[in-house]
């Protein structure tokens, strides 16, 4: 059999985006900022766990993530604006840390070999930041997780492949397959649209900042894929930045979250579900103006055998014009209910 000596052996295709080498161990973590990331990231999960009273690695409780900084509407709406920003840093379990800080390892480095320290950070922290906004304007649930910054990342490189791949087909007639981080980025959208506790309106928010980062970037610098044109560079960069302005000011203003909440509290068919969003807007509602709000928590209240909480919207609503008859009516509905506990309370607080 004929073997072709090695030095004529072809030359393999490079890869459209060719990797850096990348330190290993210490220097990995010291000297470059990926790994700096992954260490910021892993200190701030271990305060995560020291304030938790469990001490848990599975779940950190709810709590301990709102004291650290995590994206909840009712707060962002009274004005609690850093919290767009300090859910970069915050995980929710040990899982959740493992699999972002895996991801950062795996694409973070060749990024800011790419594009030097300073736009690295910069489409870091600006993707996490978007994709929190994004996130404050499509979703009531409590975020954490790096998740939007490494979306970001995901998106620059996306863009910077499928420009070089149309540059390919443009000399050479030849259609390029889909490159890795196209891959990695379909895969990654589907999945947190199967998983329903993964927030990815905060994916996609950071996606869509990392790949107009990376136009910016392409467009307002001399490079050999495409022409230079920094005022169309501008334009794209002054039109996104007031896009997730004004897209963090409808997320954060209290009657947006207000009706939002409303909204899911009626859609709601669970009773504690309804109740939970209900105790959202109450929250939101310091000076319990809305009184109808506040006697439908009553209600639920007693349904869930909160009674604490009961004990508390009982006093408020006392004053109110014609409450007697409405206890007389609850207590009858909650007997044809035969909701003995709830009306044994009732008939306690009514002496």
């Amino acid at each position: 059999m004929y073997h072709r000596p090695v030095e004529h052996a072809p030359e393999p295709s490079p890869a459209f985006l060719p990797p850096v080498a990348q330190p290993a161990g210490a220097d990995f973590i010291l000297k470059t900022w990926s790994g700096r990331l992954i260490a910021l990231n892993v200190i701030v999960f271990l305060v995560e766990l020291y304030l938790s009273p469990s001490k848990s690695l599975n779940s950190i409780p709810y709590d301990v993530l709102i004291q650290m900084g995590a994206k909840e509407p009712v707060l962002l709406a009274q004005g609690e604006w850093w919290r767009l920003f300090t859910p970069i840093f915050l995980h929710g379990n040990l899982l959740h840390l493992l699999f972002n800080m895996w991801a950062l390892y795996a694409v973070a480095f060749q990024l800011e070999a790419l594009l030097g320290v300073r736009k690295f950070l910069l489409v870091y922290f600006l993707a996490g930041l978007g994709g929190n906004i994004l996130s404050s304007v499509w979703s009531l649930n409590l975020s954490v997780g790096a998740s939007g910054s490494l979306f970001g990342l995901l998106g620059c490189l996306w863009f910077f492949e499928r420009t070089i791949q149309q540059k390919v087909k443009q000399i050479t007639g030849f259609k390029p397959k889909a490159g890795a981080y196209t891959v990695m980025v379909v895969a990654n959208i589907l999945f947190g649209f199967i998983i329903p506790q993964i927030d990815n309106a905060a994916h996609i928010g950071g996606l869509v900042v990392g790949i107009v980062i990376a136009y910016v970037i392409l467009r307002a610098t001399p490079n050999r894929l495409i022409p230079q044109h920094l005022t169309r560079a501008r334009i794209v960069a002054g039109v996104a930045g007031l896009t997730f302005v004004l897209l963090a000011i409808i997320g954060t203003a209290p009657y947006y979250v207000k009706w939002r909440l409303t909204r899911a509290a009626d859609s709601a068919e669970r009773s504690e579900e309804r109740y939970y969003f209900l105790s959202r807007l109450l929250q939101l509602d310091a000076a319990n103006s809305d009184r109808l709000v506040l006697w439908h928590h009553f209600r639920l209240a007693l349904q869930v055998k909160d009674f604490s909480s009961a004990l508390i919207d009982f006093k408020l609503l006392s004053g109110d014009d014609g409450f007697s008859d409405r206890l007389s009516a609850l207590e009858a509905e909650l007997l044809t209910q035969e909701d003995e506990v709830a009306v044994s309370w009732l008939r306690s607080q009514a002496k």
